[in-house]
């Protein structure tokens, strides 16, 4: 992935701060305005795929809705990625009536998070935010230099970059995993009036509960993994002052069981990679146990001062665990849909028979063919299917729209609904005429419809759409897809070397 700069002030040292990605040539600060504009400037013909658009408050002279008028022609004509800052000014900004200041940071920090929701391969990073906790600024660099910021502030921006950088391509963990005594609430259930109030320490682990509770409406799952009675357990979560229910954990696993085997368990039963969860437990010895035999599993340190905890949680976990870019339908509903998962599982541990479990669930398909209006999800489930992927190709929103535009290129995803719930898009195919043959590039399915003949559907209505041409598919193999190594043999397709198979016309 490579970046570029273009900025009213001297951003070059940030190229330090993110070695890891390469840097096309930066524009000149001084015309960073009209680099948006000029079609044959170094901004437009450069090879980047990421702008960082920064823009210095003090320095800003222009008139904001301009800029963004100029900045949204840009993203039309080229599909780059641009990451904007929230404005803030520096402590050495006078301003004779101090309000002003602050009135022009809240319309000018409103109308930023407006173009940024309007625009999907617009990432935003809060630089307000990053000024109120670190000492960012140096007026040194300043006036040798025209660099605002400090050594700090350069590294903090840069790691807000790589963050969201991060999530734009891989997305977010899945699963957040949580020990229950001295982390979900103070003090052992059963032995200890537990500390769950309105003041002093209970108050850290209620501020704690609602932090967590935040993550589930943003379409992260809740598990347990505690070594505990159960039927007191529930008490802990029926206290008055308890945020988090019993209904708020997709899975728990209460009992005495090693802590390994409770997670390899989840793990299991939502038909996830151990790479989808972040476990949190207050105990050294739990959390070494986990990281030594699962080292797929995130697990951070937990903080010795439980003061801290509150702030650890933000900035440990979730900045660094499950930053979204946006939310999806899908994501809202996650907690419904793996629920979902559970009930049909449940009915198939009946011992009902197998084609009389998939008629009962009544299923629903709809296909959506070159449809923009689910970018994102496409995008989305490139970057997290891994089990039925046959690919395993990662794509961003702006490969999607790319695709969306090649007329050589046709996008099938499909929407799946049964009796138990909408799943919203659960598969995708992309695939790309070749003229002689028509080639899938991107083959892949949600865990969470697999073995309901999904994709016995697809492949139907591949043919509904290129019953004409010869059909190429191609495997590639990775440690979690080998499941689908056979897909193409049982749908008629024949072998022509190691990882590609044909379906002749």
């Amino acid at each position: 992935m490579k970046l570029q700069i273009a900025s009213n002030i001297n951003m070059d040292s940030l190229r330090y701060y993110l070695k890891e990605y390469s840097f096309e040539k930066s524009c000149s600060y001084g015309n960073y305005v009209i680099d948006l504009v000029d079609k044959n400037s170094i901004l437009y013909k450069s090879n980047s795929d990421v702008v960082i658009f920064f823009i210095d408050m003090d320095e800003f002279n222009e008139d904001i809705d301009g800029v963004l008028s100029h900045l949204e022609r840009f993203l039309q004509n080229t599909n780059k990625i641009v990451i904007l800052n929230t404005l803030c000014s520096s402590p050495f900004y006078i301003d004779t009536f101090l309000h002003q200041t602050l009135k022009k940071e809240i319309q000018y920090n409103n109308k930023l998070l407006e173009f940024a929701k309007k625009h999907q391969n617009v990432l935003l990073f809060d630089l307000l935010k990053l000024s109120k906790k670190y000492n960012i600024f140096d007026d040194r660099y300043w006036y040798t230099a025209r660099i605002k910021f400090s050594k700090i502030g350069f590294e903090v921006i840069a790691d807000e970059i790589k963050r969201l950088l991060k999530a734009y391509k891989y997305g977010s963990k899945k699963v957040l995993i949580l020990d229950m005594d001295n982390t979900l609430w103070g003090g052992v259930i059963g032995e200890d009036e537990i500390k769950l109030a309105n003041d002093g320490i209970g108050k850290i682990f209620l501020d704690f509960q609602k932090k967590i509770k935040k993550l589930k409406e943003f379409g992260i799952l809740l598990s347990v993994c505690s070594k505990n009675n159960y039927d007191d357990a529930m008490q802990g979560l029926e206290h008055p002052n308890s945020i988090l229910k019993e209904n708020d954990f997709i899975v728990k696993k209460i009992n005495w069981n090693d802590k390994v085997s409770n997670i390899k368990s989840i793990a299991n039963e939502l038909n996830l990679g151990l790479n989808s969860f972040v476990f949190i437990d207050d105990s050294p010895v739990e959390r070494e146990l986990v990281k030594t035999v699962l080292p797929e599993v995130e697990v951070p340190e937990f903080p010795k001062d439980i003061y801290n905890l509150n702030r650890w949680f933000v900035e440990s976990v979730v900045e660094r665990y499950f930053s979204k870019i946006s939310l999806t339908k899908e994501d809202i509903k996650k907690q419904e849909q793996y629920e979902a998962k559970l009930k049909r599982d449940a009915l198939m541990k009946n011992g009902i028979d197998y084609e009389d479990f998939l008629k009962s669930l009544d299923i629903k398909l709809t296909f959506y063919i070159n449809d923009d209006r689910f970018v994102q999800r496409y995008a989305q489930m490139t970057q997290k299917t891994n089990q039925f992927n046959l690919t395993t190709k990662r794509y961003t929103i702006n490969d999607i729209k790319n695709f969306l535009q090649d007329a050589k290129t046709t996008i099938i995803a499909v929407e799946y609904k049964d009796k138990f719930a909408n799943e919203g898009i659960i598969g995708l195919v992309i695939l790309i005429d070749k003229a002689e043959f028509i080639e899938i590039d991107t083959f892949l399915l949600s865990c969470r419809v697999l073995k309901r003949n999904v994709e016995k559907a697809i492949f139907k209505k591949i043919d509904e759409l290129f019953g004409d041409k010869d059909i190429i598919g191609i495997y590639k193999p990775t440690k979690k897809n080998m499941q689908v190594k056979d897909l193409y043999l049982q749908f008629g397709f024949e072998k022509i070397d190691e990882n590609k198979f044909i379906k002749r016309r």
